[in-house]
């Protein structure tokens, strides 16, 4: 399912970026487009919306003072030519806030967080990770273009000094000059989780896990012993032991 979200900048050129920007995701939904903020206020108070993308500084009501008039405010990503603005916006709890003028990585990577986040809150609370079935998907930059990759088919992914690889079911290998750190932090928790300070890699294709190593897609990864706890109580928490009954 698409993420329902609402544009909002009194920069109609702006809105037309953004709109042109969430036609390359395929994962946005664009429930609604507004130069207004009081437009886009009354529009929150009878619609719900995963996501409100907003302008910061506009006439009659800012971005910031938007988001304080919500009793229950969407995810919110902030808009905005100033920087000054980031530290007053984090204390509100947006998820991300965008320097004008937005490039499309940069939407992307806000997109990624996104989609992490909601995967993240549909795990149930008995820590099943079966709700995040990994059909999802995250872009990437290679080669001068934008690759679209899906959580499913990812094998694992590996730090190379200043590139990192991702590694795919199909055998594919792709090069993307982010470090294993930032791609971490896009990628949904509970699907992945980091063996080694190398590696990174994705639950559903674990095989096998020993003191020293993890078995994916007929790979053997190092296991490190920083992250072996970790590691372990993901597996068995996936596992039928965890579901057995006393006798």
């Amino acid at each position: 399912m698409k993420i329902s979200c609402l544009l909002l900048d009194d920069d109609p050129l702006v809105l037309d970026l953004l709109q042109a920007y969430v036609a390359m995701t395929d994962v946005l939904d664009v429930k609604a487009a507004f130069t207004d903020p009081l437009d886009a206020h009354r529009y929150l108070l009878q619609h719900d919306v995963q996501v409100l993308f907003s302008d910061v500084t506009m006439p009659h009501l800012s971005g910031l003072d938007l988001v304080r008039s919500l009793q229950h405010p969407p995810l919110v990503v902030l808009m905005t030519s100033y920087p000054q603005y980031a530290m007053e916006g984090f204390n509100l709890d947006v998820i991300d806030f965008l320097l004008k003028p937005i490039s499309l990585d940069r939407f992307l990577k806000a997109v990624n967080k996104i989609a992490g986040i909601l995967r993240t809150s549909m795990v149930d609370n008995d820590g099943n990770q079966d709700i995040l079935s990994g059909w999802g998907s995250f872009f990437i930059r290679t080669d001068a273009q934008f690759v679209r990759l899906h959580y499913r088919e990812v094998l694992y992914i590996e730090a190379l000094k200043d590139f990192t690889k991702i590694n795919t079911a199909d055998g594919r290998t792709h090069l993307t000059l982010v470090n294993l750190k930032n791609i971490e932090e896009q990628l949904p928790p509970g699907l992945f989780v980091r063996t080694h300070r190398s590696y990174l890699v994705n639950t559903a294709r674990i095989e096998a896990v020993s003191n020293l190593e993890v078995r994916v897609g007929g790979h053997a990864l190092p296991l490190g012993q920083t992250y072996r706890e970790r590691v372990t109580e993901r597996i068995v928490n996936r596992s039928l032991i965890r579901r057995q009954q006393p006798q």
